[in-house]
């Protein structure tokens, strides 16, 4: 396991494993101090833990429904890590894979991975390459992929933010840019798209707390796990989240189709770094991605990547620390 370090003129300091391309620590000066941002536990823990903290996901973020890809006449069984449904690649996705460190400099470092024909069960050779940078305040994260056959590619970070550098989430406010999300079922899966309402709609922003599990959907999943779908053409942000203490601000800039909103409602007995563990709602996510299940919904998009296409992800977190009124 290889630990890489970025840093930069603004003091923006990131540290990564190539074990699942993770983001270890992100940490940035607020206020006379510098502040982490990121979740993390020991690197001896990585492997361990069950919550892809700071890892990239895939080979397709989120859930495929009963763990089955289906495409002209043909038919893949997937992993079902998350039984029926195969959740974020499968058990070995790339977050548990040692990804290749094939360059760094001092703000950005690039890696690479091949996933092979078969891998958790998906069709094709895939070749992966990410590369985190820092520009300025921004952490970027950009993906790409080609394959010799075709098949669906949803990469995303899924990093645990918590901007005070520790306590409960849901004291930070959001503001995300979508109409509409996707309701789900009773096992994570989506139902179908739905105008955003009570606590889903987040447009004009809220505290994550405010009327906390008084929606159905929320009750079901003990919190956000949720896909929101983002106004075509891409705004210049797609969310913004500002910290309890209303000291740091997040924009989350992406061209992908939907984020995903995840409040750690399962974060509970995973590792920490200074040996106690995290808990529910330590740290919320925003990962940028396909819609989930969308491989056998034509309705929800198409993901299938073909040979000779190439995959292109890009989200940038762009950190604004605040004054203690400049929320």
């Amino acid at each position: 396991m290889t630990p890489f370090e970025l840093e930069n003129e603004y003091g923006l300091r990131l540290r990564g494993l190539d074990f699942g391309a993770t983001l270890s620590s992100l940490s940035l000066p607020v206020g006379g101090e510098r502040r982490e941002l990121l979740l993390g536990c020991t690197d001896a823990d990585y492997p361990t833990q069950q919550v892809w903290l700071g890892a990239m996901a895939g080979r397709f973020a989120n859930r495929i429904g009963g763990a089955t890809l289906e495409r002209n006449g043909q038919c893949w069984s997937l992993d079902a890590n998350q039984p029926p449904h195969c959740l974020h690649g499968g058990a070995d996705g790339v977050h548990r894979r040692t990804w290749q460190i094939d360059a760094q400099e001092a703000s950005r470092v690039r890696l690479s991975l091949l996933s092979p024909d078969g891998d958790q069960g998906f069709p094709g050779n895939l070749k992966l390459e990410l590369e985190y940078r820092l520009e300025q305040r921004d952490l970027v994260v950009e993906c790409w992929a080609s394959t010799d056959a075709p098949t669906p590619v949803s990469l995303t970070s899924h990093a645990y933010f918590n901007l005070d550098g520790g306590g409960d989430v849901r004291d930070h406010h959001l503001t995300l840019k979508a109409d509409r999300f996707l309701t789900t079922d009773a096992s994570g899966l989506p139902l179908a798209p739905q105008a955003v309402e009570g606590p889903f709609d987040l447009r004009g922003g809220r505290r994550l707390g405010d009327e906390w599990l008084s929606h159905p959907q929320q009750r079901q999943a003990k919190g956000y796990d949720h896909a929101f779908l983002l106004k075509p053409p891409p705004s210049e942000w797609a969310a913004r989240v500002v910290s309890g203490d209303r000291q740091m601000a997040m924009e989350v800039h992406t061209n992908q189709p939907s984020l995903q909103l995840y409040t750690g409602n399962w974060l509970a007995k995973t590792p920490g770094r200074g040996g106690q563990p995290h808990q529910d709602y330590d740290g919320l996510c925003l990962e940028a991605q396909q819609l989930p299940d969308s491989p056998n919904r034509p309705e929800l998009g198409d993901p299938w990547l073909l040979p000779g296409q190439r995959y292109h992800h890009l989200t940038r977190y762009r950190f604004e620390p605040l004054t203690q009124t400049g929320a």
